[in-house]
């Protein structure tokens, strides 16, 4: 319990040092190979709780609001800089230079992201194939004529060799109302069947979106029986006298028919006494066990009894994915590709109003993935730092004063008109930007506190 809590703290770090420092670091290192003076180079905001300075001056500072950072730098627009430094400051650098600094910072996010694919790829990881195991009646796939136990091949002709794979061709349609092309293969044949999903009346809840509920379709999953396989030593099952072998046949009556719908309950009831009614040897024994309780990154507790199953999927439903550096390269490049596809379409379309700004997710969301992704091994907290990098990375494009887009936006206006653009009207602009971002992350707080 307590080391779950510490591994989910330990992902939250290494999440904001890696993703805002790598993005402070392309500024960072830019302007340094530019010729430009950096004065401080900070984590976070507000009050420093670590700094020091190094030998050209410049300050390396982690703050005690963890909610981005910034790169200072000389600046005559600022402060006043002496004359034998004003070849040093930001301001009198040619377009160029300021262009590459400031973009510097979400391309570093994206090489990050492409790094951490490569190296996924080449360490290999198993994925589950993407196959129907259940089409919800009257939905958009059962209007459409999909049947379970059929694996999904591609969607608008784009492969999908992954669940992953079919939930970001999915959220990249989102708010769309027209047909979307999907391809499946049964898995008893290998005769590929072409559908066509009608969008006209597609809704998915902004809240908590869930992109394959919202047309249908559920992911297979096999049903473990309720056999005990392992007693975790020193737990409560152990103290029970669960045995290996034993199979769950009700908890509080309640008739128990798999491994998921035992867990499910177990996990509702925290340091509770339960009932358990079980087949040992032939024999029907009724057990009562008072569960114990861990608790998650937001300290909810959920209850757990020390107990596991045995199940191995079956080969013809696993994908292995380790391929060489050259192939791998390949990969990360199509994976890097489609989630800046991705964060680009869903950001438009936030723009423009076809997703709701409830599906918005903030620093809860994101606090609570990483500890999570962690616990759940280094391949799916790696997996969460690329893509959370490439989000970064695209956020801070988009021309919204306060950001690195807004920065461009401003350099670029000044570059074409040949003049600064007065400082008050500047002023003005930063300031209703970040009203916007403030405003913006009001709503993902708002969000991730009603998902709670």
């Amino acid at each position: 319990m307590l080391l779950n809590i510490l591994i989910s703290i330990v992902g939250i770090f290494v999440t904001l040092i890696l993703i805002i420092g790598i993005h402070e670091f392309g500024h960072f290192l830019a302007a340094r190979l530019l010729g430009i003076k950096v004065l401080r180079f900070s984590i976070g905001f507000g009050r420093a709780l670590w700094s020091r300075y190094d030998k050209k001056g410049t300050q390396y500072v982690i703050a005690a609001i963890p909610l981005g950072g910034y790169v200072k730098m000389l600046d005559n627009n600022e402060n006043r800089v002496a004359q034998d430094e004003l070849h040093l400051a930001f301001s009198h650098q040619p377009f160029y230079k300021k262009f590459i600094v400031v973009i510097a910072g979400p391309l570093a996010n994206l090489i990050l992201a492409f790094v951490l694919y490569w190296t996924l790829f080449m360490m290999g990881f198993t994925s589950i194939a993407p196959i129907i195991g259940q089409v919800t009646p009257h939905s958009i796939a059962a209007n459409a004529g999909i049947k379970p136990n059929s694996e999904i091949i591609s969607i608008d002709n784009i492969p999908t060799s992954s669940w992953m794979g079919v939930i970001i061709r999915i959220l990249s349609r989102t708010g769309d109302t027209n047909k979307m092309q999907v391809q499946l293969k049964p898995i008893d044949n290998n005769a590929i069947q072409k559908y066509q999903l009608d969008l006209a009346n597609w809704h998915m809840d902004n809240l908590k979106p869930d992109p394959l509920a919202s047309l249908g379709l559920q992911p297979y999953e096999p049903e473990i029986p309720a056999i005990i396989s392992e007693v975790a030593a020193n737990s409560p099952a152990a103290k029970a006298n669960l045995k290996i072998g034993d199979k769950i046949l009700a908890l509080n009556g309640k008739k128990i028919t798999h491994w998921l719908e035992l867990a499910i309950e177990i996990d509702k009831h925290p340091a509770e006494n339960l009932h358990l009614m079980i087949e040992r040897d032939n024999k029907i024994l009724t057990l009562n066990i008072m569960t114990d309780y861990h608790r998650d990154f937001l300290f909810k507790k959920h209850g757990f009894l020390g107990i596991s199953p045995y199940f191995k999927w079956p080969e013809k439903f696993l994908r292995n994915n380790q391929y060489g550096p050259i192939a791998a390269f390949q990969h990360a490049w199509q994976n890097t590709y489609d989630f800046t596809y991705l964060n680009f379409s869903i950001m438009g379309k936030l723009l423009t109003g076809k997703v709701s700004l409830q599906s918005l997710g903030g620093p809860i969301s994101i606090f609570q993935t990483a500890g999570t992704a962690l616990n759940q091994g280094i391949t799916p907290f790696l997996s969460f730092l690329a893509f959370l990098s490439i989000s970064i990375g695209i956020i801070n494009i988009f021309p919204i004063p306060g950001l690195d887009g807004g920065h461009l936006l401003f350099q670029t206006i000044e570059a074409v008109l040949k003049q600064p653009i007065p400082p008050r009207i500047l002023e003005l602009c930063y300031r209703l930007g970040l009203i916007f971002l403030f405003l913006l992350i009001f709503q993902s707080i708002i969000n991730d506190l009603l998902r709670l």
